[in-house]
């Protein structure tokens, strides 16, 4: 077919293309700010490969890096069953050996001028928790520890601690790192070992309170009771650990922007799996469906919910970004869902039981698979560079979003054991990465820089959302349009009104959305330009129409 050989020779030219458009510098620009996370390359990796991966993703157009601060690899004695005794306030207090790949990530993300946000999270250490010796402890998280912890992490990377040199050996790894080394492959011998910093270590402005807090990978216990009489358990651990931490962090970093929820897209039945996002919310501020105040006796005491915003992760599980959720499913939250996530939390602020800020909804994690996942679609490489700026053009226009997200830089290839119970991914394997696991570029790190997507407006038209990721400077784009086997020029106009023209200009880390008439069979690409470069042209898109309803 016409269409999937020119899709090849697309992507053969992408190594090149993908070279000249990533020289520009990243940057945030009137467009969604740009999230990614990727522990195993930015965290688990020697120096000069983390250094290398901070580099290409700012050449990328990213904003912000989230990284994972995980109590139970940082803390003391993590797998004890009594608390050790030290100031768990106080960030000098801790074994600096253990902190050092996340102080590494911050400061080379902070030498290439990306942003950071830290989770801080998933797993506690036993002596904070009600489970049995053995890895991953998660239940009934005391919130006071947590709310030390947290207070540790915001001092560390306040922009004013210098980490003292640590007395004695370099601690045992903890059965986290063990499971962690396992899940990302034990790093190889670093060839510069890190050192303690000399200097004080980078400001950070970005937190997170724990991660996806309503799957039970991450928080137990999930529910009370068991069947369809089961009550969800897990908004009332994390409001304990929230309403601990949140103060703690106010006193200490009141110019730190505080995230919670982190919320996994989807839930399970009552009394099993996950709680789904928009009944976690819901039970998290004490009210029920018609959003009245519960009086059971968790919510007796019950204080408004503070926070400056309301990380969610919408994954779509494989299938196209505007796919409706299950009514059955209806308190989940994928891509089309996110403006009702949106709509609860204004619902919420102006009643009083959620803080304003957390209006603000920040898409911390999200991504489409290449790699065959059970009972899941399975799509193209090329499916996936098509779908994420159509996934992002849906989020642009949802109610409070404001950040959108990307999981993982590069493929993470299966463990070399099991690691879960899920039949989806026992070796902990993801296919959502720009790139293959060996570095290759696949044709959506071609789209992330420069991507389209195209939709009907109208009977007679055809609206085309823009997204670049090519650093500040304005670029110049005209839309070309393929007929009959061949391509041409066509003039677009602002989705808003004014004169159609062949080229426009628009900001190069921008996002906006220019219209087309409707010819039945077209397809559209990019043509990207900028003063004393070659033309670059992105991957073509077709029109899609909405599903019918």
């Amino acid at each position: 077919m016409p269409f999937r050989s020119h899709a090849r020779r697309a992507v053969s030219a992408g190594g090149a293309a993908l070279a000249l458009l990533v020289s520009a510098t990243a940057a945030q620009g009137a467009a969604l700010e740009t999230v990614v996370q990727d522990d195993a390359n930015l965290l688990h990796r020697p120096a000069d490969q983390v250094m290398a991966s901070m580099t290409r993703l700012s050449a990328l157009g990213v904003d912000r890096v989230r990284l994972t601060a995980n109590w139970s690899t940082l803390t003391r004695e993590p797998d004890a069953e009594a608390p050790p005794i030290f100031d768990a306030r106080d960030p000098a207090a801790y074994e600096q050996a253990r902190w050092a790949g996340l102080d590494r990530a911050v400061i080379a993300a902070n030498a290439v001028g990306l942003k950071v946000l830290i989770d801080l999270g998933f797993w506690a250490p036993h002596w904070a928790t009600d489970d049995p010796p053995g890895p991953r402890a998660r239940s009934n998280v005391d919130p006071v520890a947590y709310a030390a912890f947290v207070e540790a992490a915001l001092r560390r990377y306040s922009g004013d601690f210098v980490p003292p040199p640590d007395a004695g050996p370099a601690p045992p790894p903890s059965q986290d790192d063990l499971f962690l080394q396992n899940l990302f492959g034990s790093p190889q011998a670093d060839p510069a070992p890190f050192t303690v910093p000399a200097d004080p270590l980078p400001r950070v402005a970005q937190f997170a309170l724990w991660n996806e807090p309503n799957h039970p990978a991450l928080l137990l216990p999930q529910w009370n009771g068991t069947g369809k009489a089961a009550t969800p358990a897990s908004p009332g651990v994390y409001r304990r650990m929230i309403t601990a931490a949140v103060p703690v962090a106010r006193a200490v970093r009141p110019d730190a922007e505080l995230l919670i929820g982190n919320t996994s897209s989807t839930g399970g039945n009552a009394g099993t799996g996950a709680v789904a996002p928009l009944r976690f919310l819901r039970e998290l501020a004490c009210v029920d469906r018609k959003l009245r105040p519960l009086t059971t006796p968790e919510c007796a005491n019950f204080t408004p919910i503070d926070g400056d915003g309301w990380a969610h992760h919408p994954y779509n599980r494989n299938v196209r970004p505007d796919t409706p959720v299950n009514r059955r499913m209806r308190d989940d939250v994928s891509v089309a869902q996110l403006g009702t996530l949106g709509l609860l939390l204004d619902r919420l602020a102006r009643r009083g039981r959620v803080a304003p800020g957390l209006k603000r909804v920040h898409v911390t994690e999200f991504g489409y698979e290449t790699v065959p996942i059970p009972r899941r679609p399975r799509i193209s490489k090329l499916t996936h560079a098509r779908w994420l700026p159509w996934a992002e053009s849906i989020g642009e226009r949802q109610r409070g979003v404001v950040s959108w997200a990307q999981f993982l830089l590069r493929d993470q290839p299966p463990a070399a054991e099991r690691v879960s119970d899920s039949t989806a991914r026992p070796f902990g394997q993801y296919g959502t990465g720009l790139d293959e696991a060996d570095g290759t570029p696949k044709p959506a790190a071609l789209s992330f820089v420069a991507g389209l997507f195209a939709r009907p407006s109208g009977k007679r038209n055809v609206a085309i959302y823009v997204r670049l990721r090519l650093g500040n400077n304005p670029r110049t784009v005209g839309i070309e349009e393929r007929r009959r086997r061949r391509w041409r020029s066509v003039a677009s106009r602002p989705s808003n009104g004014g004169r159609a023209s062949r080229r426009f200009s628009m900001d190069g880390q921008g996002s906006l959305t220019r219209v087309v008439p409707l010819r039945r069979g077209a397809r559209y690409r990019l043509v990207v330009r900028r003063s004393g470069e070659a033309a670059f042209r992105s991957l073509d898109v077709g029109l899609v129409r909405p599903l019918k309803r």
